[in-house]
C-alpha cells in the first residue's frame, strides 16, 4: 500500500529529529520522511545535511493570510501544534498516498513500524494511548494528569486516505485551526486534547494494540526491558517498537536533561545510548555547519 510518513520539526529539536530520521532509516531502509520545517534554520542546516530520506518542505509553502493571523496570535508550541493536521491533509491532496502516519521528531525507532498497521488492516485512524503510569505519583495526582493531558498522546498518528480517515482528520485541523491552546489547566492541551472525541465521533478510529509503541515518560514505568540479540524487549518479550524522548533538553553536546524525570532513578537502560547517539549527532551537525546551534534552554515549551 502507497503510505508516507512524515514530521513537523523546528531548529530547536533539530539534534533529535536527525537521530529520528536515522533510525527510522535503520529499520526500514525504503521509507521516506516528509518534514516541514518551522524556521530557517532548520530547513537549511538539513538540506546541507541531504539525507537521501527526507523530503524537506519550508512552511512558507503552507502558510496563507489565515494561518499567518494564527501565528500572529500563538505561540511557537501552539503553532507547530495547529499545523499538524494541515501538513497531514496536503500530503494526501499532493501525494495522492493511501495512508500517512505522522510521528514526533523526538520519537527513536527500535523496530519497523509496518506490524502496527499490519496487526489492525480495517482502522481507518490509529491512536497511541497516553495512559499515565507513574509509580511514585500519587493515584489522584496521575488521573488530574490524565484529565489535563487527555487519553492520547499525539506524537504517533496514523490515517488513511479512506472516508472516515479523511473526515476525521478535517475534523481536527478544523477544531486546531479554532483553537490550538497550550493550557492544559483550562483542559485544553494542544493538538491533543481533541484526540479523546475522535472515537466517539468517528467510524473506524482505533487504539493502537501493538504492544511497545510510543513509550515515554509518562509510562515506561509499567515496564521492564532487557536486551536480547541486538533488540530491546519488553517484559513478556514484546519487542520495543519506537520510543518517544519528549522532555529532552540538549544544553550542549556534555548537558542533556529529561525534564521530565528529575529526581527519577529508574530510567530505562537505553536512555544512555540515545544520549550517545545525540553525541555523534551533534557532531556530524558541526563537521557540515559549525554555526548552527540547535540547543535548548533548560526551562519553556515541549515542542
Amino acid at each position: 500500500m502507497n503510505s508516507i510518513y512524515c514530521t513537523v520539526l523546528s531548529s530547536g529539536r533539530l539534534y533529535q529529529a536527525i537521530a529520528f530520521f536515522l533510525s527510522l532509516k535503520q529499520v526500514e531502509d525504503d521509507a521516506v520522511i516528509k518534514t516541514l520545517c518551522m524556521d530557517d534554520a532548520a530547513f537549511d542546516l538539513l538540506r546541507q545535511m541531504n539525507f537521501p530520506h527526507v523530503d524537506l518542505v519550508h512552511v512558507r509553502e503552507l502558510e496563507t493570510p489565515e494561518l499567518l493571523e494564527k501565528k500572529e496570535e500563538r505561540d511557537a508550541s501552539e503553532y507547530c501544534w495547529t499545523l499538524k493536521p494541515m501538513w497531514i491533509e496536503r500530503l494526501f491532496e499532493q501525494e495522492k498516498t493511501e495512508e500517512v502516519t505522522y510521528f514526533d521528531a523526538d520519537l527513536f525507532f527500535y523496530e519497523s513500524p509496518q506490524v502496527i498497521f499490519q496487526n489492525q488492516p480495517d482502522a481507518s485512524v490509529l491512536l497511541s494511548r497516553g495512559d499515565i503510569v507513574i509509580p511514585s505519583f500519587d493515584p489522584e495526582e496521575v488521573k488530574m494528569l490524565q484529565k489535563l493531558l487527555g487519553r492520547y498522546n499525539s506524537g504517533f498518528l496514523h490515517f488513511k486516505g479512506d472516508e472516515a480517515g479523511r473526515k476525521c482528520l478535517s475534523w481536527w485541523k478544523e477544531e486546531c485551526l479554532k483553537e490550538c491552546k497550550n493550557a492544559p489547566g483550562e483542559g485544553k492541551f494542544g493538538d491533543q486534547g481533541y484526540l479523546d472525541h475522535m472515537p466517539m465521533l468517528f467510524e473506524k478510529v482505533e487504539d493502537i494494540k501493538t504492544k511497545g509503541v510510543n513509550i515515554g515518560h509518562w509510562n515506561y514505568g509499567q515496564h521492564s526491558y532487557r536486551e536480547e540479540n541486538g533488540r530491546i524487549l519488553l517484559e513478556d518479550g514484546s519487542p520495543l517498537i519506537c520510543y518517544h524522548f519528549s522532555g529532552f533538553r540538549i544544553v550542549s553536546k556534555d548537558h542533556m536533561q529529561q525534564i521530565h524525570e528529575k529526581g527519577r532513578n529508574d530510567l530505562p537502560f537505553f536512555q544512555e545510548a540515545y544520549r550517545e547517539m545525540l553525541r555523534h549527532v551533534i557532531e556530524s551537525v558541526e563537521r557540515v555547519n559549525p554555526m548552527f546551534n540547535g540547543y535548548a534552554k533548560l526551562e519553556g515549551d515541549d515542542a
